[in-house]
């Protein structure tokens, strides 16, 4: 995996205040001051970005810790690394511990349990395949006991591909600060 993203990327600059209507800007600071949040905002669909992400990240979604293997290892076999520092700590807030995270990361899957070793190699899969073929599904549908949470596993594979590339040939700048990420434990939210 890549060290943190080199600043002469080509990028486009995060949005100011003034460059964003009114109600676009009153709602970012809702949100965690994420970088990613700001160029969100360039879309013009922030707001419906943050509801995606707020059922994802909410309670009646896939268990916590199998959406931060799936988002970490994606982040690994892109070669993402923005999302890196946010992720450990969210990861973390659903009961991963960084040791687990950076195996993840690190390709030291024998580190991992089964199920992680699973999902991390689906999501291999899905970054070269750009899918997953019917054996894995499956054992989605297996394992959670589903083929709702199986859609839900599924769509979290996806997403996090899209928020890579969206994110890297964006360019969006690492969040600085010490406390960047300090208290996060939803990407949506405050607190």
């Amino acid at each position: 995996m890549c060290s943190l993203r080199p600043e002469n990327l080509p990028k486009l600059d995060l949005p100011a205040d003034s460059e964003l209507d009114a109600d676009t800007a009153a709602f970012l600071t809702s949100l965690p001051r994420l970088n990613v949040w700001r160029m969100i905002a360039r879309t013009g669909m922030v707001r419906e970005y943050q509801a995606a992400l707020s059922v994802m990240f909410g309670p009646d979604w896939i268990p916590g810790a199998d959406r931060e293997v799936i988002a970490l290892r994606t982040f690994r076999q892109n070669a993402s690394d923005y999302e890196v520092p946010q992720h450990f700590v969210l990861a973390e807030a659903a009961g991963l511990s960084r040791e687990l995270s950076q195996a993840v990361l690190e390709d030291e899957l024998d580190r991992l349990a089964p199920w992680f070793q699973r999902l991390c190699r689906m999501v291999d899969d899905m970054s070269t395949q750009a899918k997953l073929n019917a054996a894995q599904v499956r054992e989605l549908v297996s394992h959670y006991g589903s083929q709702d949470k199986a859609a839900q596993a599924i769509m979290t594979m996806a997403w996090f591909h899209m928020l890579t590339r969206f994110v890297d040939s964006a360019g969006v700048p690492i969040d600085a600060g010490p406390d960047a990420y300090s208290g996060l434990s939803a990407p949506t939210r405050n607190g």
